[in-house]
């Protein structure tokens, strides 16, 4: 078992928590990004991983990928050469301040890839499921050519391709956004799109006031346009404060909708990447053959966890996921 994933590293630089960027006199250093955060949790899953991107070759671009071995996520097709990392600042929010991100990923060096830099074939071979975010597809012209690329050789190779939409008002249109997508369906089976990316991206609309009835009928309309979806996922997410929230997995296939357990988590410590642990849970149950139930409280246990870790990646394992599912939050294990 193998997942690929096409997409940019960034350079996080965060507050300490009750800090604002304006009166900070430090920084925290990490590494992330949406399809990189995946890598990382399935490769602390013992999943074979490979990352396809473009990184500087500098001090950076080395801590990169000296992060990325650390967490068994196979550098081999990470082309290094000169240009500019991009950079997330993140202000960390407490209590009823809400997070913020200050983006610096202008020009950076993946914004410039083309195919010359990445051999697709010897990238994707082997590999079971190529992921891919709205994230990449925003970055450039450039990124979004060569994601169309690999995802017609994923199409003509039967490999799965998993798609986040991960809209970011900052990076492009709602407009620019629904067209791509539109464009993108067709080769995606596996699916997180929640109900405003169902509204917002899609254009659908019904008039269930139930939360999980609305979001089933617009899986089940997705599915009548596009088939070739077999996994559709999402989270409710409920927020009480910045740092205390709900959450609760949604994971629909076969034409029903499985619902976890609502989680309830108390004094955050870091929620980006949250959302990627969920993709992370999804993709390692399908890839180990898990029924519906156990995928989607799987899934929402991981991302739950991913709250109490600082930076972006879920350093994780499977059998401390299984244990929150089971036993909830309990002894010290030893």
């Amino acid at each position: 078992m193998r997942v690929a994933a096409f997409g940019e590293v960034l350079l996080r630089l965060a507050t300490n928590k009750g800090l604002r960027i304006s009166n900070s006199r430090e920084l925290n250093i990490n590494y992330g990004g949406a399809e990189t955060n995946v890598l990382v949790g399935l490769g602390n899953f013992g999943i074979e991983t490979r990352l396809i991107s473009k990184i500087s070759d500098d001090g950076f671009g080395d801590a990169i990928i000296s992060y990325l071995k650390s967490n068994s996520v196979d550098t081999s097709f990470i082309n290094q050469g000169e240009g500019r990392t991009p950079i997330y600042y993140l202000e960390v929010g407490s209590g009823n301040r809400n997070s913020k991100v200050i983006y610096d990923r202008k020009n950076s060096i993946f914004s410039d890839i083309n195919e010359e830099d990445i051999d697709i074939v010897e990238a994707l071979k082997g590999v079971d499921i190529l992921h891919l975010t709205g994230i990449t597809m925003a970055i450039s012209e450039k990124t979004r050519a060569l994601a169309y690329k690999i995802l017609n050789y994923c199409r003509d190779n039967n490999i799965l391709v998993s798609y986040d939409s991960n809209y970011r008002a900052r990076m492009w249109s709602l407009e620019e956004a629904s067209k791509v997508t539109n464009e993108i369906l067709p080769y995606v089976n596996i699916y997180s799109a929640g109900i405003l990316d169902a509204e917002n991206i899609l254009g659908l609309n019904n008039n269930k006031e139930d939360k999980a009835e609305k979001l089933k009928d617009y899986y089940d309309e997705i599915i009548k346009t596009y088939p070739n979806i077999k996994y559709i996922f999402s989270s409710f997410r409920g927020i009480k404060s910045a740092s205390s929230n709900t959450l609760q997995c949604n994971f629909y296939t076969n034409n029903e909708l499985h619902q976890s357990k609502i989680y309830d988590i108390d004094d955050i410590v870091d929620r980006v990447g949250g959302g990627d642990a969920l993709t992370t849970g999804i993709l390692y149950g399908i890839l180990s053959n898990k029924d519906p139930m156990y995928i989607s409280e799987f899934a929402a246990a991981n991302s739950v966890l991913k709250h109490s870790i600082y930076g972006d990646g879920n350093l994780v394992k499977v059998d401390e996921v299984e244990s929150l599912m089971k036993d909830g939050v309990g002894k010290i294990g030893r």
